[in-house]
Formats: structure tokens, sequence, C-alpha cells
């Protein structure tokens, strides 16, 4: 597993476009899956495959909050606490040694929040693009997978390991894709 971190100032803008189109860009490891796209705006929320993306780099430099470039076997992480704060960066990938430690991964999937019967309706009546779904609290989202009642996000969780208690904590986390986990590896 590698890590890499980073940290973005005010100036550095043509830094992070290009960071952004290089992590996009990147080749990608067939067994790794599709890579996707989650961005958090101070104005929208927003999901997309990589290969169809068409944010704006200055837009997505000045008013955004969070950013995932993700694939079943890495992340590329932009983020910050608030839109006055500089952004940070951190990439992770996962090598074969993290599939062989089990005991400080965790791999779960979470149902994702969509109004099944609202967005079904909408899509029938035309008053829903395709793509996009409804949240139950009433604010849609656009969704790179055709979504049904029981679309998931999977999600990898990495655990530390307290030093003195031994007790196990999560220490960071990343998307990985959609749907369940293949869990054909062996305990």
């Amino acid at each position: 597993m590698s890590v890499e971190i980073k940290k973005y100032g005010p100036g550095d803008e043509e830094m992070f476009c290009a960071d952004f189109d290089s992590k996009v860009l990147a080749g990608q490891d067939a067994a790794a899956g599709t890579r996707y796209i989650f961005v958090m705006t101070t104005e929208e929320i927003g999901f997309c495959e990589a290969q169809r993306e068409s944010f704006d780099r200055k837009e997505l430099f000045d008013s955004g909050l969070e950013i995932r470039i993700f694939d079943e076997k890495s992340e590329a992480k932009w983020f910050r606490t608030g839109i006055d704060r500089p952004f940070r960066f951190r990439k992770r990938r996962d090598g074969e040694e993290t599939e062989k430690d089990r005991l400080h991964h965790w791999d779960e999937s979470q149902y994702l929040d969509i109004d099944t019967q609202r967005t079904e309706d909408a899509r029938k009546s035309g008053a829903l693009e395709a793509g996009c779904v409804y949240a139950t609290g009433g604010g849609k989202y656009p969704l790179p997978i055709e979504a049904g009642t029981d679309a998931k996000i999977r999600i990898r969780n990495y655990l530390g390991e307290d030093p003195d208690t031994g007790e196990l904590y999560v220490e960071d986390w990343r998307l990985a894709g959609f749907g369940e986990w293949k869990d054909d590896r062996e305990v």
C-alpha cells in the first residue's frame, strides 16, 4: 500500500488542475475496474465515470470541498474543511500486501440515499433526466450506475492499531466502487 500526501495553497490553481488531470487521465489497471469521480462543491454533489467527466477545473479549485477519483485499487482525494482553507491531497493505492493483511482493512457496502418511488415516478413522467436519482431528503444527484432499489457504494476502511491496548480503529477510508464486494478471498 502506498500513500501520497500534498497541500495546495491559494496560488496553486495551476498545479491543482495539472494534478487533477493527471489523476483522471492516468492509465488504469484493468483489474481495478471502472474509475469514478465524486465531487462535492459549495453548490452541488455529483458522481460520474472518470472517462465521461467534464468538470471545470477552475470551479473545482474555487468552490470544491471534496473531490475523489477512485476505483477498486486506489483513490486520489482532495479535501478541505472550508472554502477559505487550502486543499489537502491524499492518494492511497492498495498492493498485494493490503489484500493479504486482512487484519488491517475492512470492506463494507453501504446503501445509497435514493428515494426509489419518487425516482421511478419522475423517470416515467420524463421529469428526471437519465442518470439522476432523488434522495430521500428531496434533492437529486447524478449517479454513474443504473440505480435500483438496493444501490450500494463500496468502502474500504484502513485500520490502525493502538500500541498500548492493541485495539483497532479506522485511521482512513476510501471509496472503491459500487455494488457488493466480491468476497471470494480467504479469511
